[in-house]
Parts: structure tokens; sequence; C-alpha cells
């Protein structure tokens, strides 16, 4: 199933050496909305998939967060939640991504972004590690923990 707003520009970024220690985005986009399904640069890839507001609330996120993972974002409340999880089982069912780390806000309706992922993994068949990092609204992480997938 091929989504209409799939960006054409998917594509890793070359990084000269000396810049990596800037924690500097490796490819783009970053909207899961604008992706593809198959998805070269996520082979086996750390993915972090970052709810909105994460990347605004939480100091130094590129550093934090973000070092030698490839990074996708969304809104578990504003977006579709049906579509982000047929899209998710489509990336993890069409490349060999490592692990899954949620990044999400302590507030109620950020928790279906770790919803979503359990799913589409559930659903993809695959053995990937979740984890889902919490952060408060100023920013601070408040929990760390890893994410069972049954079924």
């Amino acid at each position: 199933m091929k989504f209409e707003s799939e960006c054409p520009s998917c594509s890793s970024l070359e990084v000269p050496a000396r810049e990596q220690e800037d924690y500097r985005l490796s490819h783009w986009p970053i909207q899961i909305k604008l992706m593809g399904s198959v998805i070269p640069f996520l082979n086996d890839a750390d993915l972090l998939v970052a709810a909105d507001c994460t990347g605004f609330a939480a100091q130094n996120f590129h550093k934090n967060f973000l070092k030698d993972k490839k990074v996708l974002i969304g809104c578990p409340k504003l977006d579709d939640a049906t579509y982000y999880v047929d899209k998710f089982t489509e990336i993890f069912g069409n490349t060999t991504v490592k692990s899954v780390q949620c990044l999400r806000m302590v507030v109620p309706c950020c928790g279906g972004m770790t919803m979503i992922l359990r799913e589409a993994i559930k659903r993809s068949g695959k053995n990937i590690l979740l984890t889902e990092t919490t952060l408060d609204v100023k920013g601070d992480v408040l929990s760390e923990k890893e994410i069972e997938i049954t079924g």
C-alpha cells in the first residue's frame, strides 16, 4: 500500500566527520507522514520515534536522544493513530530496524505513541526491542522502560 503523502526526497544526508559531534540529522524528512514504507537508511538502525513536543521540551535533544539514531516524529493525538499503526507495520516489515526508542511526554495523550509502536511491531512479526522514555513538561526524564511485545 502506497501512502499519498510520501516525500519523494527521502534520503540520507552527508555529515562531514568533523561535524559528527554536533549530532545533526542524518536523513530527511523526519515527519512520519512523509516517509515511504521502504526506507533504506533504517536498515540495521536504532530508531527514535519522538512525539512532536519532545524536541521542544527536552534540553539538548540532539545530544541526549538523537545521537547514533535515526529519527521520525509525529503526534499521537493530532494525527491518525490507525494510519500510524499501518505505516509502522509496513516500515518494520520492510526494514531491519534493530531497536525503537519511543520518546514521549508525560501527558496521557502522548501514551498513544507507545501503543502504536507496540502494535506495529507485533503486526510486523519482527523481534524489535521497544523502549519508552517519558519526559515531564519541563523536559526532564521521568522514566525509561522496556515495553513488552506480546501476542
